[in-house]
């Protein structure tokens, strides 16, 4: 089993600094993670607010590149429709890839962040649409290494060669962001790996994934590849300790993903593409502030090295095969915790995961 390191590069007022200090603190939790033994490491893309400062993820990896030898590296995810030109983000990917030796794995959605989309002037009620035209012209572009002439509702292109050639197939190492079952089996028909947010239940979470894989049987022939699973960690030897500081940042984490994305508002009524959001906001106003925090916290992972090995294990059972990314520097956390538990995730849960084929029970830990 794959286990990968999702980094926020988030500038929590847990721990205020100004955003180069952050930066630099965080790059340093970024090292880390190919000596640790790490199968991969991921950047996100956010813009604009304290929530995460990774405007463009391509450009981190290009540095991490440089720093590391043999880790795979991830975007986590490059939002489509927030990028008005696909061959440029063809080309980047294709730079990318060929400056790390093939180590790219792509990961791509449609973002919820209406303080985004009204920056880059983009409206929402289009974002599938773009998404859905942009994502399969990338994905052709990167399989055929060439730009076909194209027409569409949102994008003009003229054919043209991309150089440097990208270094395919890209089919098998692309992931796209699901936060609901329709777009599960979208993400099947077109025959591409499913990444998933720890931010509902795990038995809603669960529920996509089997229609994953059932639609991905039905349109691919073939079963799906391990789902993605990206989940916050809080591990250290005191269970309780872990307890306590996973309800502080967690839940610190959940109020500024909350005041980010305005989970909880009325705006995504109406929106088209956005009716499962629509819902959700309606769940959440309805239960107590306290309440959804809990169950944010509660679809983590925290608690002795032995704890998330066995709440792991309980997301696999439910879930179905999946690898982790998991994030251990989130809402300021002070640094020298960050160190100390990815330190022991790695000496004490990755042997074990690592072993564990997906889909299969891991041992205990040693």
């Amino acid at each position: 089993m794959d286990i990968g390191v999702l980094m926020l590069f988030q500038n929590h007022p847990n721990q205020p600094m100004d955003d180069y200090e952050m930066y630099k603190k965080e790059l340093k939790v970024c090292e880390m993670a190919e000596p640790l033994g790490f199968d991969s490491l991921w950047a996100v893309e956010h813009h604009f607010t304290d929530y995460t400062l990774c405007p463009n993820p391509v450009e981190m990896l290009s540095y991490l590149a440089g720093k590391t030898e043999k880790i795979k590296l991830g975007t986590g995810a490059i939002i489509i429709p927030w990028h008005k030109d696909p061959l440029r983000v063809a080309t980047d990917v294709a730079m990318l890839d060929n400056l790390s030796d093939r180590r790219v794995l792509l990961g791509i959605g449609r973002g919820i962040g209406r303080v985004e989309y009204d920056g880059f002037g983009v409206d929402m009620n289009d974002s599938r649409e773009i998404f859905d035209e942009s994502a399969r012209m990338v994905l052709d572009m990167l399989e055929t290494g060439k730009a076909k002439e194209h027409k569409g509702k949102h994008f003009q292109q003229a054919a043209r060669d991309i150089r440097p050639a990208p270094m395919g197939p890209y089919l098998d190492r692309t992931f796209v962001t699901c936060q609901s079952p329709e777009t599960a089996e979208l993400i099947a028909k077109l025959g591409l790996g499913m990444m998933v947010f720890a931010i509902s239940p795990w038995k809603s979470r669960a529920e996509d994934c089997r229609v994953y894989r059932e639609a991905f049987r039905e349109y691919q022939g073939r079963e799906a590849p391990p789902v993605v699973a990206n989940v916050f960690v809080m591990v250290d030897e005191d269970g309780d300790k872990a307890r306590e500081l996973a309800n502080q940042y967690m839940t610190d984490y959940w109020i500024s993903a909350l005041r980010h994305y305005e989970m909880d508002g009325t705006h995504f009524e109406g929106v088209k593409g956005y009716e499962f959001y629509a819902k959700s906001a309606g769940v959440m106003r309805d239960r107590s502030s306290e309440s959804m925090e809990n169950l944010y916290v509660n679809n983590q992972i925290f608690g002795t090295p032995q704890d998330c090995i066995d709440q792991m294990n309980a997301i696999q059972d439910m879930a179905g095969p999946v690898t982790f990314n998991v994030s251990f520097s989130y809402a300021g956390l002070p640094y020298e915790a960050v160190h100390r538990q990815m330190q022991l995730f790695a000496d004490t849960c990755l042997p074990v995961l690592q072993a564990a084929e997906p889909g299969a029970v891991a041992a205990k830990v040693a």
